[in-house]
């Protein structure tokens, strides 16, 4: 098994994909990106969105409101794009505002344009292991485990976080009766007692807790496979800034079996994600029925042979 799991081979083979559907559908992938406020973390997530439009043959429209916007503001925004033909795919960056309702805002998404998966109607389908978008976080951490071809079936997989974003949707994503999932999951949160002994029996451990540098070698296995989804902003002495995981990656690298690194890991994955969910959204507003799955498995094939 490779040492470092890198992002990067993983992200360019999506894209493979989501460019050759485009082709071979002749479409114009539109997408409407939607921030409130100037989370740092957020913001390099967004960059790193539109950068990639172009290059994809996609479009990507950013709408960025103020941290003062009302609720009723953001649904007015939202219930725009579900009527606007032209945009295929919304992508609602979190987190929100504290005075803002999830929940709500969720549900005035359109399911067919919800790239993210944040409607119940595509959560529900993840738990009842049906066809539909994945949440680009969780999907990034299955298709890394396909692509290195670790298989987490019968292990002991710990999930650190429950939000409805990442860790709650991964969970039930591992536990589905396919191959690179059928995992025994443990959900841990900041309520979990005996924290570091669960992690230390974790086979294959995920890190979506959003704390910098969280997990020290002293809550992990010999030989555990690690993956990192935080990301978090480091302000140095100097005032310059750099991003880092929930991983102490420098400290768990020797005594891990396998880690993702942060950045150039499971981030880079999600942003290629979000592009074939929204690859499928038009596929759906043109009414063209496509398992997209086929070509990730042709393309993953093609280059694990490499």
């Amino acid at each position: 098994m490779q040492k470092e799991l890198k992002g990067k081979a993983i992200a360019l083979a999506i894209n493979k994909v989501s460019k050759a559907l485009i082709q071979e559908y002749d479409l114009s992938p539109s997408m409407r990106l939607i921030q409130v406020g100037e989370d740092p973390a957020s913001s390099y997530y967004v960059q790193s969105i539109v950068n990639t439009a172009s290059r994809l043959g996609c479009k990507a429209e950013l709408l960025s409101l103020s941290k003062t916007a009302s609720q009723e503001d953001l649904i007015s925004v939202i219930q725009a794009a579900n009527e606007d033909t032209g945009v295929h795919g919304i992508m609602l960056q979190k987190p929100l505002p504290k005075t803002m309702d999830d929940s709500q805002i969720n549900m005035s998404i359109d399911p067919n344009k919800d790239i993210d998966a944040l409607h119940p109607l595509n959560l529900g389908k993840i738990l009842m292991q049906e066809d539909g978008f994945l949440p680009n976080t969780p999907a990034a951490v299955y298709y890394t485990l396909k692509y290195y071809d670790i298989d987490p079936m019968g292990k002991n997989v710990v999930v650190l976080g429950r939000s409805n974003v990442v860790g709650k949707p991964l969970a039930n994503m591992l536990l589905w009766k396919k191959p690179y999932a059928n995992a025994t999951v443990t959900v841990c949160h900041s309520r979990t007692r005996n924290l570091k002994e669960i992690c230390q029996n974790a086979e294959i451990l995920i890190a979506a807790i959003g704390k910098a540098n969280f997990v020290s070698p002293d809550m992990i296995k010999d030989g555990a496979v690690l993956i990192d989804v935080g990301i978090n902003e480091i302000i140095q002495p100097d005032g310059s800034s750099s991003y880092v995981g929930d991983i102490d990656y420098d400290a768990c690298y020797e005594k891990a079996q396998a880690i993702t690194p942060v950045p150039g890991g499971i981030g880079r994955i999600t942003t290629s994600l979000l592009y074939l969910n929204l690859v499928k959204a038009c596929l759906i507003a043109k009414k063209i029925n496509k398992n997209v799955d086929e070509y990730v498995d042709l393309i993953f094939g093609e280059n694990q042979k490499k």
